[in-house]
């Protein structure tokens, strides 16, 4: 079983895009502020430019950017952009329908479940890449930041 991060690290990728808004970033600069192989972060922006979340330009001069303004980028556009399915997925092995509880776990905690993402779904459509960018900057010691 296992989680993935693909969505924090997309939020992340985004934010710094919106950051540095007026150049473009490779994706060694971006790796290096996730701390992660700049492999990962291709294949993300992968995604995301399917999603025309980010632009691209190859060459001595190239790299990504944002493709929209960061007001017009919602958590729940890069969320359905780099995730494959639900947030709750059941195990990949079927209950053993022998037993009451294997035989209608799944869907009773699928009729349970959908209230909660689409919970979910809404309040990540109610903000925005520039909000997470304020946020930061709100926190952060702005004379310290690095990015």
């Amino acid at each position: 079983m296992s989680n993935s991060s693909r969505f924090v690290v997309a939020t992340h990728v985004l934010t710094n895009l919106a950051v540095r808004s007026d150049e473009r970033l490779s994706s060694d600069r971006l790796a290096w502020s996730v701390n992660t192989n700049p492999v990962v972060i291709r294949q993300l922006l992968c995604s995301l430019r399917e999603a025309n979340l980010v632009d691209s330009k190859r060459g001595p001069t190239g790299g990504f950017t944002l493709a929209r303004d960061p007001e017009e980028i919602t958590l729940r556009n890069i969320y359905e952009a780099v995730e494959d399915g639900e947030p709750f997925c059941f195990h990949t092995n079927e209950p053993n329908d022998e037993c009451t509880v294997g035989e209608y776990i799944q869907p009773v905690l699928g009729e349970l479940l959908e209230p909660a993402i689409q919970a979910m779904l809404d309040e990540l459509d109610s903000v925005t890449i520039a909000d997470v960018h304020e946020t930061i900057f709100d926190t952060a010691d702005t004379e310290a930041l690095e990015v």
